[in-house]
């Protein structure tokens, strides 16, 4: 078992025949592999530009989920893994998919302090 924080980026989300909600986007700077769980839903305040530029981004809302990636689908066939920075959609399953939206990012790691 892995205990780095990985993340996925949703640019979309659909739900569907199978049952599991799907989303569509980016994996952030760790793989994402079938049977990985996600405990967190967090976004990002938005940024005044230029003055807070340099700045790293500060989190805004966090929220618990409990979502299992069933299925991870990229280029066209069903992969094991979603490579870091690779885009692709993955079916997921557990409390907390009706709060999933675009703009959010799903999350797993040890730094999780939950504020709502």
């Amino acid at each position: 078992m892995r205990h780095k924080f990985y993340e996925f980026i949703v640019k979309g989300v659909a739900s569907g025949e199978s049952g599991y909600l799907q989303v569509i986007g980016r994996c952030g700077d760790l793989p994402i592999r079938v049977d990985d769980c996600f405990d967190r839903l967090f976004c990002y305040k938005p940024r005044n530009y230029p003055q807070e530029a340099g700045r790293p981004p500060e989190r805004c809302q966090e929220k618990q989920v409990a979502l299992r990636v069933v299925c991870i689908h990229a280029y066209e066939r069903s992969l094991p893994e979603l490579g870091e920075g690779m885009t692709g959609s993955l079916a997921l399953d557990g409390a907390g998919a009706d709060q999933v939206a675009p703009g959010w990012i799903l999350g797993k790691g040890q730094d999780f302090q939950p504020t709502s």
